[in-house]
């Protein structure tokens, strides 16, 4: 497959299924360093 020849339509919902992977990706990420930050600072231990 050559990514040159995709159509408008096709190209849309590549982007839209990457965009939607990474912003996954982010969300879980900055709830595990908002987790990790928490325990750090949390002074029950």
């Amino acid at each position: 497959m050559d990514p040159r020849e995709l159509t408008d339509f096709q190209l849309d919902e590549l982007v839209h299924r990457i965009i939607g992977r990474v912003t996954r990706l982010v969300r879980t990420e900055l709830r595990m360093d908002r987790e990790r930050i928490g325990r750090l600072r949390d002074p029950r231990g």
